[in-house]
């Protein structure tokens, strides 16, 4: 049996910019997909998929799971396999709520390493997924985007992330000033990444001048927000995470998305009040908000309060290593 897990993500700058060349950090957390496979007892496919409605799935090798982000990767490896495997996402999710923290990202990563392992193991010609063959499938799955989530799931630790030349991605490591301390606040709502990047790529069609110049903006802000993360500059980097937030309010006033809702607007006013800087993560519409902090006291002040008006605070630990997959015995696929 083989086993692979793989770690979500949380934007900390480069949010929409990313995806025309702006630089953009991201933390790998420590909240992990997992996917363990096996050979079947008898010829048919067993998946079981965790936590959404858990499903068993029998089928056919070769044929449609009913998973389609898994069956891209099946679909690489032929003759077809029978198998057994269960794939296992809860750790990204509140209840029935995504919390906005790179599921798909993580499952596609896992799955990928652990079917492609098991495939090898049957003799199968089965590649290593490499970063840029599983962001080319999530692009697929979702319709586009910048990868930066799967390149977080993939490479873990800290990461500056950017599209080169014909969309190719360069990664490199970084490391966050050690003095600011993170907290996540998952505001209520789930939101469709993809469908934001839609409204957001409409408008820089419709409106290509006003397009142009908030992505100079954003992009100004992130780079100087890099800038601070290499230089140490804790100071400066805290107030490029609240000068971003700002413009995505404002980017999401312009294409007339609520990037920032009504509740991320509220958690920021409040957060200024402990003198803690706040931005939504990732495309907004919902999901995790970001609140960052150089006095740990003021933060947990901070924490402790959003906590008490309701709103659900995610530990924000880093994840130092990304995609991992073991070998076990197969006792333990269900």
């Amino acid at each position: 049996m083989f086993l692979a897990r793989a770690p979500g993500k949380l934007v900390l700058l480069g949010e929409y910019a990313v995806l025309d060349g702006a630089p953009a950090l991201v933390l790998a957390l420590d909240r992990f997909a997992e996917a363990r496979i096996d050979a079947s007892p008898d010829a048919t496919c067993h998946l079981q998929t965790l936590p959404m409605q858990p499903r068993k799935r029998t089928f056919a090798p070769g044929k449609a799971s009913g998973a389609a982000l898994l069956d891209a990767v099946t679909a690489r490896v032929a003759p077809p396999l029978a198998w057994r495997a269960a794939v296992d996402s809860a750790a990204f999710f509140a209840g029935t709520d995504k919390l906005g923290l790179g599921s798909s990202a993580a499952v596609l990563c896992a799955w990928a390493g652990a079917f492609s392992a098991f495939a090898r193991k049957q003799g199968r010609e089965a590649p290593e997924p490499t970063l840029a063959a599983l962001i080319g499938l999530h692009r697929a799955f979702q319709g586009g985007g910048s990868g930066i989530d799967v390149a977080a799931a993939f490479t873990g630790g800290a990461i500056s992330f950017r599209l080169g030349a014909e969309g190719v991605p360069q990664v490199g490591s970084v490391r966050v000033p050690n003095s600011v301390g993170f907290a996540g606040i998952f505001a209520g709502r789930s939101a469709s990444t993809p469908a934001f990047v839609a409204h957001y790529r409409a408008w820089g069609r419709e409106r290509p001048e006003q397009a142009a110049a908030m992505l100079r903006r954003l992009t100004e802000v992130a780079e100087a927000g890099c800038a601070a993360a290499l230089g140490d500059d804790a100071a400066a980097f805290m107030a490029s995470l609240a000068e971003y937030g700002r413009g995505l309010q404002d980017l999401g006033e312009s294409i007339g998305a609520e990037i920032v809702t009504a509740e991320h607007r509220q958690i920021g006013e409040h957060a200024r009040k402990f003198g803690v800087a706040y931005k939504v993560s990732g495309a907004g519409g919902g999901d995790l908000g970001l609140a960052c902090a150089i006095d740990p006291k003021a933060l947990a002040a901070f924490v402790q309060s959003v906590t008490n008006r309701g709103f659900r605070v995610i530990k924000v630990s880093l994840a130092e290593h990304g995609l991992s997959v073991v070998e076990r015995p197969a006792e333990t696929v269900p």
